[in-house]
């Protein structure tokens, strides 16, 4: 009777055994290969920082040749806005300066920052496989028809799958595009990955009321019960 039962979420039993895996597949990647995932990330934040410091001075060449055309042309003009325009000029300069710090961290580097959204793919896949489980079970012994229960355990293990890997993916992109820009590129999966978790919780949640207050039977609900 017992495996009766959880043959309706089966399927959301092994995506959660799936992410699982993951997790502790991506643990040994990880300690296998710290240091030069580390080392690749520290020279990555290296060579862009260069590139940015480039640009920086190329910028501040094109404007100071800029200026020294203008002055030639418009010699007394410049003088006497000279006063009006330095503000300006600091100001881009700022823009210059922001533009290069814009990938800040919070850790103090970029290359710490990524290494440990790469370790958050493994804890939330270990964390997120053995609650799907967890909540998989609770489904299987409700009262819900199966068709329901098949689509919780859909969800559930979608959602256990889809969520650690956009934190890997974004570990990958965090020192190439800074912590705010890999976030966003990958809400496409993180999106998805979230609503099912969260919607699929909020949604067993409101089954166990229902059992527990006994309004499963009434006819607004009895449509999704046995």
């Amino acid at each position: 009777m017992g495996m009766q039962v959880i043959s309706t979420v089966r399927h959301g039993l092994i995506l959660g055994i799936v992410a699982l895996m993951m997790g502790a597949l991506w643990a040994v990647y990880m300690a296998t290969n710290h240091e030069t995932l580390h080392g690749a990330f520290e020279q990555q934040q290296e060579v862009i920082q260069q590139q940015q410091a480039q640009k920086m001075m190329k910028d501040m060449t094109m404007d100071a040749m800029g200026e020294a055309e203008m002055g030639h042309t418009h010699g007394s003009e410049m003088s006497a806005n000279h006063h009006e325009s330095a503000p300006d000029m600091h100001q881009e300069g700022g823009g210059h300066a922001h533009g290069a710090n814009q990938q800040h961290s919070h850790s103090g580097s970029l290359a710490k920052d990524a290494m440990q959204r790469l370790l958050r793919g493994h804890i939330h896949a270990m964390g997120l496989g053995v609650l799907v489980c967890v909540l998989l079970l609770i489904v299987a012994f409700t009262s819900l028809k199966d068709v329901w229960k098949k689509v919780f355990g859909l969800t559930f293990g979608l959602g256990a799958v889809l969520y650690p890997p956009a934190w890997v993916i974004m570990g990958f992109r965090t020192v190439e595009l800074g912590p705010e820009a890999a976030e966003a590129s990958i809400m496409w999966l993180f999106g998805p990955a979230v609503a099912l978790l969260i919607g699929s919780m909020v949604a067993l949640l409101g089954v166990l009321l229902l059992e527990q207050l006994g309004l499963k039977d009434k006819a607004l609900f009895s449509w999704a019960f046995d």
